[in-house]
Formats: structure tokens, C-alpha cells, sequence
């Protein structure tokens, strides 16, 4: 097979322009929120704000707070283990290798289904939203997952910046089933 293409001249900077990175397994920045453990692998300063990519090991039967983001899209690649998705009105289950979307603007959050430990990568277009996790998640060390439970509801300056990044929490923790 034959293509008529016209392809960029040789001092292109298509040819020799190295504006890609690679972020090995080990890599990232560990922050803890709750019961959820996630390595912020790329943040919007890497991509020029076009993407931010998380991978999160999340703690047995845990389910995050129902919330919107109002300026990014969410995405959710299930790398290990069982998720039930809110997203809207809908409840979505999914396994190991599937892609769950959430446009901004839609109510959603996620559950772990399982006993054990189990794990996800999340994207967010544009980025942003990872930046939360570097700048107010918990370092690794002496942690309590019911000290962030508190913070989150009753630390002004934690809430403050999530509405800072147009991020809106709403009712639900146990609506999961």
C-alpha cells in the first residue's frame, strides 16, 4: 500500500523536538488522603497543564467522598481489583483493565468492592487536581487515616482550596450500594 503524504521538511522540529519524559514504575510523589495511597506520577508543571496522572492503591471496602470537578475530565484505568463508580445517578462496576470516564461538571467517586487492597490509575485533563494531593495529602510515616477524615471536614483551609480548584464536594459516602 502507497501514501501521498506530505510530510514536514527535514528542519522540521517534528524530527528532533525530545519534549517527552518517561515516569518509571517506582517514580512518583507518595501523599495519603483517607484510606487511598497515590503516587502523583505527572503533574500539570510536566504537561504544561494538559494532563495530571495519579496511581492509587486504595484500602479494602473504602469508598472516597462523592464530588465534582467542575474543570477537568476524570479518568480511571482499574489496574488491580474491583471499583464501583458513581457517576450521576448511575453506579458502574469495573475490573481489572477497564477505562472509566467522568466528564467535568458529573458527580462521581469510587469504591473499593474488595477485601484487600486494590489498586487505579487516575487522569485528570486539564491537570490540576493532583496538585491537591502533593500540596494537602499526608506523607507517609505516622498517619491516620481518621485525621484526614477530620481535616477534611472541618479544616477551612482544606475545603478553601478545593473550591480554590473548583472542586465541590457533595453527600453520599454511603450511597454505594
Amino acid at each position: 500500500m502507497t501514501f501521498n503524504l506530505t510530510l514536514p521538511s527535514e528542519d522540521d522540529p517534528v524530527w528532533t523536538s525530545a519534549d517527552g519524559f518517561v515516569v518509571r514504575s517506582h517514580e512518583g510523589t507518595i501523599r495519603l488522603t483517607g484510606e487511598e495511597r497515590f503516587a502523583v506520577k505527572v503533574t500539570g508543571r510536566q504537561t504544561g497543564g494538559r494532563l495530571g496522572m495519579m496511581e492509587g492503591t486504595i484500602a479494602p471496602r473504602f469508598g472516597n467522598v462523592p464530588h465534582t470537578h467542575n474543570s477537568q475530565d476524570e479518568g480511571f484505568l482499574v489496574l488491580q481489583g474491583r471499583f464501583r463508580f458513581i457517576n450521576g445517578d448511575q453506579y458502574i462496576d469495573a475490573g481489572a483493565g477497564d477505562f472509566v470516564y467522568i466528564p467535568s461538571g458529573t458527580r462521581h467517586g469510587f469504591k473499593n468492592l474488595l477485601d484487600v487492597e486494590s489498586r487505579l490509575m487516575v487522569f485528570y485533563t486539564p491537570a490540576g487536581p493532583e496538585q491537591f494531593f502533593l500540596d494537602y495529602g499526608m506523607r507517609e510515616g505516622n498517619y491516620d487515616p481518621e485525621s484526614w477524615a477530620h481535616r477534611l471536614r472541618t479544616d477551612s483551609a482544606l475545603q478553601e482550596a478545593l473550591a480554590g480548584m473548583d472542586v465541590t464536594l457533595l453527600p453520599g459516602e454511603g450511597d454505594w450500594d
